[in-house]
């Protein structure tokens, strides 16, 4: 609904872990509904009160990146993790060379992991 009422949609936050999305979940959902100006996702991730971490598989994130590049028009995208401990996708080494090779094959413009404030 966000995409649809927003066609000049840029950037979005979502929120992931515990009670929020997971992050399949809200990559499926972005690289589904994102609209033609949309390039920016900004992942939260809160598990402060959560025993919980990131499930994200690599060959699931892998998949995410290559749905992206069949997005329209193709834009490079910027993908920020911010996190309030070391439990996102991020601290997955597998995940961290997907990441890399996606940024070499200039379909992430931007990547950036910052501490929750």
């Amino acid at each position: 609904m966000v995409f649809n009422d927003c066609q000049y949609l840029e950037s979005i936050k979502i929120w992931c872990g515990g009670k929020f999305l997971n992050e399949k979940v809200a990559l499926d959902m972005f690289v589904k509904y994102s609209n033609k100006n949309t390039y920016e996702l900004i992942l939260y991730h809160y598990y402060y009160y959560y025993d919980m971490e990131s499930k994200l598989l690599p060959e699931e994130l892998e998949s995410f990146f290559i749905s992206w590049t069949d997005h329209v028009p193709q834009k490079s995208l910027s993908l920020i993790i911010v996190n309030d401990d070391d439990r996102s996708l991020d601290a997955n080494e597998d995940n961290l060379k997907i990441i890399e090779k996606y940024m070499k094959l200039g379909v992430i413009k931007r990547f950036k992991v910052m501490d929750f404030d």
